[in-house]
């Protein structure tokens, strides 16, 4: 029961500042403005140290207390030009590259194996305009790579990139993230944020690659690696290959139903952007095989 009012205390506070109030113009940010968000980004850091390192009774409070301070911050005509500096250094604060929003997102854990996740985009525009996003990772279902999703049903993570790509003449954002929810496995994976006038959706079926478990090619809306707690597994854009690389993973007890047994193999594979979408290229890092007794010289085999 406590639960379920902690939701719907965070979904009634977050939904609150979905609807803003229009304004005529785009107003400077003056020096009241930038005086007013001082002291609220004062109160913010404030709640962000109580949220994250209270006992864990008293986290989601401080987390609802967080959020409302937010939303009071966001409604003020302009916001989007105060840089929240130190607060960036309590939570993440992302923007996109081309500068058109920016996304707030945190973090608290009420226990030593439960994650929540939370965040706002708060886009660049005449009047406030901002979109809560409310982690729905445990309803989504298992095939939640096919699903196209609205902010009320986000796959929550800690988001660690925002990439642009244009998407025939649209563009769309990349957002790499991570979940390390739950006892068995963490997560890293590349949602799709699509912007437009009524709001933002995730998904969008821009890869191609290989099913971890059957081998076979699909074009999911968003590619999410599941792998084992202790494990390390890399998946970021790498500039000098133009292309999104990352671990290829499998399960060390050869049982791929088991994503919670899945480990680097090794081997690195790539996504490159070729005709509208991201291709799949095998062994996109070369891995150099050694045979007993052989060793590498200036990276040549002798």
């Amino acid at each position: 029961m406590a639960k379920c009012k902690f939701v719907l205390i965070i979904f009634f506070f977050l939904v609150g500042i979905f609807v803003t109030p229009s304004y005529a113009g785009k107003p400077q940010l003056d020096a009241d403005a930038t005086a007013q968000l001082s002291g609220i980004e004062d109160s913010l850091l404030v709640m962000a140290d109580s949220m994250m390192n209270a006992i864990p009774d008293y986290k989601i409070d401080y987390c609802v207390r967080f959020t409302k301070f937010l939303r009071n911050a966001l409604e003020i005509p302009n916001s989007f030009n105060y840089p929240f500096t130190r607060l960036a250094a309590k939570i993440h604060i992302l923007y996109s590259e081309d500068k058109t929003f920016r996304i707030f997102n945190w973090l608290i854990a009420p226990t030593t194996e439960i994650r929540r996740y939370y965040g706002v985009v708060q886009m660049d525009s005449e009047q406030p305009k901002y979109y809560p996003l409310l982690d729905a990772a445990s309803e989504l279902g298992n095939d939640i790579a096919t699903k196209t999703l609205d902010n009320k049903h986000w796959y929550g993570n800690e988001i660690y990139r925002i990439m642009d790509q244009n998407v025939n003449g649209q563009k769309v954002y990349l957002l790499f993230g991570f979940n390390s929810n739950g006892l068995g496995s963490n997560k890293k994976m590349i949602d799709v944020l699509n912007v437009n006038e009524d709001g933002v959706s995730f998904g969008a079926p821009i890869f191609s690659l290989p099913n971890q478990v059957t081998g076979r090619m699909e074009k999911p809306q968003r590619i999410i690696l599941e792998y084992k707690k202790t494990a390390q597994v890399y998946l970021n854009y790498d500039a000098d290959k133009k292309m999104i690389v990352y671990n290829r993973i499998a399960s060390e007890v050869t049982e791929p139903n088991r994503k919670g047994t899945y480990i680097p193999t090794g081997q690195m594979d790539g996504l490159k952007w070729e005709n509208g979408m991201y291709q799949y290229v095998k062994d996109a890092i070369p891995v150099l095989r050694l045979q007993d007794g052989q060793a590498p010289i200036d990276g040549v085999m002798k």
